[in-house]
């Protein structure tokens, strides 16, 4: 006998019932999520107040410390209770004015959606606790502690479904919303539809990271920026090989990043170029096995980093590397197999040691220099002005077999990759501690900006209280 038979009902009949009656046959787990639970319902953090670090233009006479209300969540937003956010260096070309807004001409300008000068919460991102959830949200729940990282992932857009979720089009070139207002009625917006500096982040799910952790907030939030890129470098990216050579332009926290991640990727050798000399030092605390400081070495620094990683033997039939120089000294097959440059340029003249060049333009020349025949060059610099060119042998672009990696985000698939990178935390194989040279609270955000933009510290932090 069947097993509708036994209950009476075949399966048809149940259907049929269900359908007559109104009745929505769902799979249990599904219907749940739909459903609101106390403290998810959108109605009860509308009018709420906060603070947060508001940019009306450009500069740091546009940006100030301000009190908001919250606007009603919906849909795909998630309200949460902030607790930590990372002060990026990027971000500071916009909070001093040290560079002009999107220049709309030209071919390499940007596209620009939203009107630069809209009222923004500044902040790449950060960590903090879930407090409700719109209706459509299946990704967290209320409570969850999150990791809101600067690049969302949609899993579905053209990028996600080709494993390049760090450029993620579901926030690309998208329309700000607003999730507060001024005492006026003014309509406020997140950068990013994150904004990170703040008592609270309204952002879509698919900006939102669950981590089930007990690591320190502080050294989560080194992930939602400049951690997670400095990883995504070495490890996702452009991933290093077990006993391979390394070198890293640039010791801020993401080139710092990218150092951890070389050795823990097995890299033999891992070169740091820097011209902070605690930078340095640092580097050689975290993994690095030689660094350099560019402006003491000048024009020899890119012949010695290739002697650094010409192999054990030029034996071309033994697995050496033909070592043969041309008349500028400079061996085509030999040099670090991955390149990592971290610097970008300066956005003001920085209170400790300078680099050779504020454009950032010689650090990526030497980046190509150094890079051999088969090699890797991954890069993060942002924010260069939009008509910036470098200049590259021709014969080398086109037929020099050197593999060029750009990305957002240093390649980091947020969804997969930052659980992987909350792991090595816990694990004590990424320090995220050491990195982290100054906490600060939300009413001295400036004061933290200070020290990024001038380099007199690693990694700023804003702590909520």
């Amino acid at each position: 006998m069947k097993s509708s038979d036994r209950s009476g009902l075949s399966r048809r009949n149940l259907l049929r019932t269900a359908s007559a009656a109104g009745v929505a046959l769902v799979p249990q787990a599904l219907s749940a999520q739909s459903a609101t639970a106390p403290g998810q319902r959108t109605n009860t953090v509308a009018g709420r107040k906060f603070r947060a670090i508001v940019s009306s233009g450009f500069g740091p006479n546009t940006t100030h410390l301000e009190e908001l209300t919250l606007l009603p969540i919906s849909g795909r937003q998630v309200l949460i209770r902030t607790e930590v956010s990372q002060c990026c260096y990027t971000m500071t070309a916009r909070i001093f004015g040290t560079q002009d807004p999107p220049d709309p001409l030209g071919p390499q300008a940007p596209v620009i959606v939203n009107d630069p000068n809209l009222p923004q919460i500044q902040g790449h991102g950060g960590v903090g606790i879930v407090e409700a959830i719109g209706p459509e949200v299946r990704r967290v729940q209320v409570g969850d502690r999150v990791i809101v990282p600067v690049t969302a992932q949609c899993g579905q857009c053209y990028n996600c479904l080709r494993g390049r979720a760090d450029r993620c089009q579901i926030l690309t070139n998208a329309k700000l919303v607003a999730i507060a207002q001024r005492s006026n009625g003014e309509k406020i917006y997140g950068v990013g539809n994150i904004g990170g500096l703040s008592d609270v982040m309204v952002a879509t799910e698919e900006s939102v990271v669950p981590v089930f952790t007990s690591v320190k907030s502080a050294e989560l939030a080194m992930l939602h920026c400049v951690g997670g890129c400095g990883l995504g470098t070495t490890m996702t990216l452009a991933p290093v090989e077990p006993g391979s050579n390394v070198a890293v332009w640039g010791g801020g926290p993401v080139g710092l990043s990218a150092v951890q991640g070389a050795r823990l990727m097995g890299a033999a050798k891992v070169i740091l170029v820097e011209p902070i000399r605690a930078r340095r030092e640092l580097a050689l605390k975290i993994g690095a096995t030689k660094v350099f400081d560019p402006n003491a070495e000048g024009d020899n620094l890119v012949p010695k980093i290739k002697d650094l990683c010409s192999g054990p033997t030029n034996r071309r039939y033994a697995g050496g590397r033909d070592n043969l120089r041309n008349r500028a000294n400079i061996a085509a097959n030999v040099g670090p197999d991955y390149i990592v440059e971290a610097v970008g340029y300066d956005r003001a003249v920085p209170k400790v040691e300078a680099g050779p060049d504020p454009n950032g333009i010689l650090p990526l020349q030497q980046v190509w220099q150094s890079c051999p025949t088969g090699g890797h060059i991954c890069t993060t610099g942002v924010g260069h002005p939009p008509q910036a060119t470098i200049s590259l042998p021709v014969n080398q672009w086109t037929n020099g077999s050197k593999t060029h990696h750009s990305s957002q985000f240093g390649g980091t698939n947020s969804m997969r990759d930052i659980p992987r990178y909350v792991a090595l935390i816990e694990s004590g194989r990424y320090d995220a501690a050491s990195m982290i040279t100054s906490t600060y609270s939300l009413e001295k955000t400036m004061d933290a900006y200070r020290e990024v933009i001038d380099r007199t510290t690693v990694t700023a932090m804003i702590v909520m209280s």
